[in-house]
């Protein structure tokens, strides 16, 4: 069973963690706290898994749990995230989030965690640990005994993550695009390449439309973008110094564009 925090946790040869270079594979983990606290079920594991999630944080302060976690999530297929507790990404501070953090699913944060989420991956992290913000158990399930309604967004984003990996694990930040005026707060665009693509993220993290004109490096060209969020695909205006886009995000929007690269 594989540990994910720059450690490789060798608990069955009953080891201490020793560091790790490699860099993360992407993923969204699920932050679990067992029940009662500190001590992990089965069945809840793998409710976990079968929600669509490849990864479950564990927190790193519960050490007596460790073995039984590291049996249980094996045997559930999931991966274990060791994180100490730590204050979930904001609307700001996606926008440097280091390659592991926590997203919450719950309180005024819900809401926006998917455009949280990928604002966050944009910026760099790579493991992003899904927090419903329970003291005991995962929170897949509300009071009335429904699956929450954070599960099937947050299911989405892993199940991208899942399917994107080598691209998102190649992902590397170019020149900032520039804006036309003002530009909404809530509004984030970044632009990244990869070896054979070109890598658009936008998200609006609030309640209200965000529009903006951007304006992209001459470069990358303007024809056709595919959205890998939905299938839609987005055509860019040329212009002699890049191509133009008309950006226009719903309340709480991501849009993750690629398009290929054209090698000489």
């Amino acid at each position: 069973m594989r540990f994910l925090l720059g450690f490789v946790f060798l608990a069955a040869a009953g080891l201490g963690p020793t560091a790790s270079s490699a860099p993360p594979d992407p993923v969204v983990s699920v932050w679990y706290r067992g029940r009662p606290a500190g001590v992990p079920q089965a069945d809840d594991l793998a409710a976990i898994h079968a929600a669509g999630f490849d990864a479950v944080t564990w927190p790193a302060s519960s050490v007596v749990g460790v073995a039984t976690m590291a049996r249980m999530a094996e045997e559930a297929g999931l991966t274990v995230v060791l994180r100490p507790d730590a204050a979930a990404l904001t609307a700001a501070s996606a926008k440097d989030p280091g390659d592991r953090a926590t997203v919450s699913a719950a309180g005024a944060l819900g809401p926006a965690l998917v455009p949280i989420a990928w604002r966050a991956v944009a910026h760099g992290a790579r493991i992003l640990s899904v927090d419903a913000g329970q003291a005991e158990g995962a929170g897949l399930r509300d009071a009335t005994g429904r699956t929450s309604s954070w599960v099937a967004r947050a299911a989405a984003v892993a199940r991208q993550l899942r399917i994107n990996g080598a691209l998102i694990t190649q992902l590397a930040t170019m020149p900032p695009v520039t804006f036309d005026g003002a530009v909404p707060a809530a509004l984030d665009v970044v632009l990244l390449e990869a070896r054979k693509s070109w890598v658009l993220i936008a998200t609006n993290t609030s309640p209200a439309r965000a529009r903006a004109v951007v304006h992209v490096p001459h470069e990358v060209p303007y024809a056709i973008w595919l959205n890998l969020l939905n299938g839609a695909t987005l055509s860019m205006l040329a212009e002699p110094l890049g191509p133009r886009w008309n950006v226009d995000l719903d309340p709480y929007d991501a849009r993750v564009y690629v398009i290929d690269k054209t090698l000489k």
